[in-house]
């Protein structure tokens, strides 16, 4: 009997640890393969790693941007009710904001902090019942996804003409001081005019990665700190050319290392893009078929974090045999191909 007892108990402690193990790790990161990925496409269909169809969002004249926080997904984007809000889980919220009629809503990005979400609508900032102006906004014009939340800290990036008359572009940066939202020109090297902010990841409350292009070369500012990033082909363009060799478009950190997502142009008449992905400045290309006879251009769509893996979605268009173009999109686990979709999408959460 003592003997049962004992082997009992040892098979009750091996239980315990293994369900311990399984479902209520300490970091609350999940192995790979309890991992749930969910993909955004841009008319509100959700769909899964596999390429299945989770749901599509009710009442919806466009989406933006999908983020996680808790087991909870949110969407932002556009109600065709002409309301202002957002989908939690596949529902719609309303924000019951005080807004003039005549504005057209559209939330460019998402964020959340504690109980509160964070709303990018042009030229507001909105945080729950909430609603902050973009001081001297006038200019302005917002970066896709171009919100980012810390401890309560937001941040907003975009880029503005220079004036009226130019279309030359600052790289601006909104940071929020007790509920008023200043405006600032990123720093730019000297005899450079032009460069826009693309994409905002903000961290530790204080601290913030934002990138974009200045003149026509990729670039970030850590903590306001710019740095320029090398390309992988060496593109010199031709005088009175003024497009970007390269851009940033979304920003991820990982165990102290930062992700860059964007794309670089592969020759000087910028007919082909291919999706880069710069780690610590050093460029990676993760593309499918840049070397195919039809290959038009690609891009990273977006660059996240779960853990300590890094997961990357990019998008590749084709010159289609009738004159119509064809896309796929395609998603990279650590720089490795994890699945193609033939599917155009725009962003992706792991939960």
């Amino acid at each position: 009997m003592r003997y049962f007892i004992a082997s009992l108990v040892a098979i009750c402690a091996l239980w315990w640890l293994t369900a311990c193990d399984n479902n209520s790790p300490d970091d609350g990161i999940k192995p790979l393969e309890r991992r749930t990925v969910l993909l955004l496409k841009e008319n509100g269909e959700i769909y899964s790693l596999e390429g299945e169809l989770v749901k599509t969002l009710p009442n919806c004249g466009g989406v933006t941007q999908i983020i996680v926080d808790k087991g909870d997904y949110f969407v932002s984007g556009v109600s065709t009710k002409d309301r202002v809000g957002y989908w939690k889980n596949g529902k719609w919220n309303t924000l019951h904001v005080d807004f003039i009629n005549d504005i057209d809503h559209w939330a460019f990005g998402i964020g959340k902090w504690d109980s509160y979400i964070f709303l990018l609508d042009y030229p507001h900032v909105l945080k729950n019942s909430g609603i902050f102006r973009l001081n001297n906004s006038e200019w302005f014009m917002p970066a896709h996804h171009g919100i980012s939340v810390s401890e309560g800290e937001c941040y907003v990036v975009g880029n503005e003409l220079v004036d009226s008359a130019s279309t030359n572009t600052y790289p601006i940066l909104y940071t929020e001081h007790k509920g008023v939202y200043e405006k600032e020109v990123l720093p730019m090297p000297d005899g450079i005019d032009t460069g826009e902010a693309l994409a905002i990841y903000a961290y530790d409350k204080k601290h913030f990665i934002a990138g974009g292009y200045v003149g026509r070369e990729p670039a970030i500012w850590v903590d306001r700190e710019l740095r320029i990033l090398p390309r992988f082909y060496d593109c010199t363009g031709e005088e009175g050319q003024h497009y970007p060799f390269g851009i940033v478009q979304s920003i991820a950190l990982c165990n102290g290392h930062i992700y860059c997502g964007g794309f670089e142009y592969m020759d000087d008449e910028a007919e082909k893009a291919v999706p880069t992905l710069w780690c610590d400045g050093k460029p990676t290309h993760l593309v499918v078929g840049a070397d195919k006879e039809n290959y038009f251009s690609g891009r990273v769509v977006e660059v996240a974090a779960y853990g300590d893996d890094v997961y990357t979605l990019t998008q590749e268009l084709y010159d289609g045999d009738d004159g119509m173009p064809l896309y796929f999109s395609a998603l990279w686990l650590n720089g490795r191909l994890l699945r193609i979709y033939d599917l155009l999408l725009i962003s992706f959460a792991v939960l």
